[in-house]
């Protein structure tokens, strides 16, 4: 009699384990909260990263878009979200230290950000995409055929000779030794107060929209090596043979502790991100900041295509 009452409590624990089991399978896995910068290259990345998480069993929370990059970056370091789309060059601002030559090395760079996010603030960098979302100026078409400006060389040229300059762009391009700073130490030119708008965010659509009407006089606009628009609004980006911007490669980030307990989030998004040149998110870009389509609309069909979800 007893070893039939053992039996019957031994049944019905390991059932009620059995149950319990199935319900945490059935919660799935996460949440994970995913955000990004206000541009439409974050939109596009962010709901590639949340298609791919759901695809892989994982519950998510939406905050695409949250703000610009010094409040993304603030939400992931006191967890409030979890994972974010990023730039290797941005870990200059974030702490890590290294020569302004680690900066323009693709490789290097995202070494000195990583080894700095991990060791300091238990930050992962995952896999890059390879393709050079730097910081450059462009102009219209017909402006640099006007005043034959291909390179910063030549704009510097424009500048010295008293040509009319109106450029638009963010503070922290305006300010930095490695952005207009840099620039202008690097061909010997200097943008006054009044031949700048500055902006607070690095939201280069806006930037775009306004040298494309001439708002306020602007003729020339920060811009970054994938903005979608460049072709399309006949835009020419001016060369930089100094390579004085860092190299900016879109990148999955998260906290640690996400890594710790769901370690396959390390290699789960490489695949996609190995296949983002710098033509493929130049084009994927256009189809939501020119042409008007759906952020989620354009991540899914990309993924569709290439085969990653079905």
């Amino acid at each position: 009699m007893k070893k039939i009452l053992v039996l019957i409590i031994m049944v019905a624990l390991m059932f009620s384990t059995f149950i319990a089991c199935d319900k945490e399978e059935a919660k799935g896995k996460g949440p994970v909260t995913v955000a990004t910068m206000i541009d439409s290259e974050g939109a596009i990345l962010g709901n590639m990263l949340l298609t791919i998480l759901s695809e892989n069993g994982f519950e998510t929370v939406d905050k695409i878009g949250l703000g610009t990059p010094d409040i993304l970056r603030k939400a992931l370091e006191t967890d409030e979200v979890d994972l974010v789309i990023d730039y290797t060059g941005s870990g200059q601002y974030y702490g890590a230290v290294a020569d302004a030559e680690v900066w323009s090395d693709p490789a290097l760079g995202y070494q000195a950000t990583y080894d700095f996010d991990m060791e300091t603030n238990n930050i992962i960098w995952l896999s890059p995409a390879p393709a050079n979302n730097t910081e450059m100026l462009a102009v219209k078409k017909e402006f640099a055929e006007a005043n034959q400006l291909k390179t910063m060389a030549d704009f510097a040229n424009y500048v010295n000779q008293g040509g009319e300059v109106m450029l638009i762009a963010s503070s922290s391009f305006a300010s930095n030794e490695l952005g207009l700073v840099g620039y202008q130490n690097a061909y010997g030119f200097e943008l006054t107060n009044d031949q700048m708008i500055v902006l607070s965010h690095g939201n280069t659509a806006e930037m775009l929209k306004a040298l494309y009407d001439g708002t306020n006089g602007v003729n020339v606009s920060l811009v970054y090596g994938t903005d979608g628009s460049l072709k399309e609004m006949e835009m020419v980006v001016l060369e930089d043979p100094e390579n004085v911007p860092p190299v900016y490669l879109p990148t999955p980030v998260l906290r640690g502790e996400l890594v710790e307990q769901y370690p396959e989030l390390e290699t789960m998004f490489k695949a996609v991100f190995d296949t983002l040149t710098l033509e493929t998110l130049q084009t994927l870009n256009a189809k939501v900041a020119f042409d008007g389509e759906d952020a989620k609309t354009v991540a899914d069909a990309y993924l569709k295509e290439k085969g990653f979800i079905k």
